[in-house]
């Protein structure tokens, strides 16, 4: 099984923002020790004063730099408040560097606040012409060329493009750019049925028109931990909370995990930490870490750190 992690940058009450910056390098650091597939940063936009970042970006190449194997990247970009070029060049740069393991996750957020900041008087590019710009500049060299422009470095390899959604059909843009698809089911606004005849149709058609098989994870958010009375106390935050969570033992999740998988018809499971106690969020670490499989890294031709 394949598990990838998502990261908030939270952490508990008396941590400051770099005090959390440096507890999720170290959580990196040993995701990649105990080799799980990705490692993804999300974007968000919270009056908080102790949060570890806002926009992720600059994050990326930090962590891809301290780490060995694990697949870094976003999840994800809110590009209604990104220039698609900039993002684009950023991220081809970094995946050539960093031995072609760099993902870019899109997701159609935003925030009014941020927004207004951008605002020129102009209409701006809807969610939709910014994606397709990224895909264009990474695919359509030659036609950039014809403009005296280059996206360095030439001809290099670009980072794996992943669309974001919360149902399982908000799988258009990746039928349409070809890109792979992450479906959320904790997000407060997630369609929980899992409507799989209609993604495994998605997948069919995804590759009679690329020719390839596209990747998918199911996100999901939770904690695994050893003591039932942890658990019980999460369980009751939980409560409280408007996301969707899966908590429980080992036991519950060597059994749940692969249920997920089948149930929604992804390939891999992308896991966000409900947990603000940085030790629990490594034990939990330590115990997902059994189920993994330890697939050899794919080689890929690029440029070297």
């Amino acid at each position: 099984m394949k598990i990838s992690l998502l990261e908030f940058g939270e952490g508990d009450s008396r941590s400051n923002s770099l005090v959390r910056l440096s507890s999720v390098f170290d959580y990196a650091m040993k995701a990649d020790e105990l080799k799980f597939n990705r490692f993804w940063l999300a974007e968000h936009h919270l009056n908080n004063r102790k949060r570890a970042w806002c926009n992720p970006v600059a994050i990326v190449p930090v962590i891809a730099s301290i780490t060995q194997q694990i697949r870094v990247g976003t999840g994800g970009v809110l590009l209604k408040i990104h220039d698609p070029f900039d993002t684009a060049s950023q991220f081809k740069l970094w995946n050539n560097i960093y031995s072609n393991r760099i993902d870019l996750g899109l997701a159609n957020g935003g925030t009014s606040n941020i927004e207004l900041l951008h605002r020129s008087g102009y209409p701006s590019p809807t969610f939709d012409e910014r994606f397709s710009s990224i895909i264009s500049y990474f695919h359509e060299e030659e036609k950039l060329r014809d403009q005296n422009i280059v996206i360095p470095p030439y001809q290099g390899t670009v980072p794996e493009v992943w669309a974001l959604g919360a149902s399982a059909r908000g799988f258009h843009r990746s039928l349409l750019h070809g890109t792979n698809y992450v479906r959320s089911i904790f997000h407060e606004l997630a369609e929980l049925e899992p409507q799989k005849e209609i993604f495994e149709s998605f997948k069919i058609d995804f590759e009679q028109r690329h020719g390839r098989k596209v990747k998918t994870m199911l996100s999901i958010s939770g904690s695994c931990l050893r003591n039932e009375g942890r658990l019980k106390e999460l369980r009751n935050e939980a409560e409280k909370d408007d996301k969707n969570h899966f908590i429980g033992t080992v036991s519950y999740f060597e059994d749940k995990l692969p249920e997920l998988l089948q149930e929604y018809g992804a390939d891999e499971i992308l896991w966000r930490d409900m947990n603000k106690n940085v030790v629990e969020k490594f034990e939990s670490l330590e115990l997902l870490s059994a189920f993994l499989t330890k697939d050899e890294p794919e080689e890929e031709c690029c440029l070297q750190a």
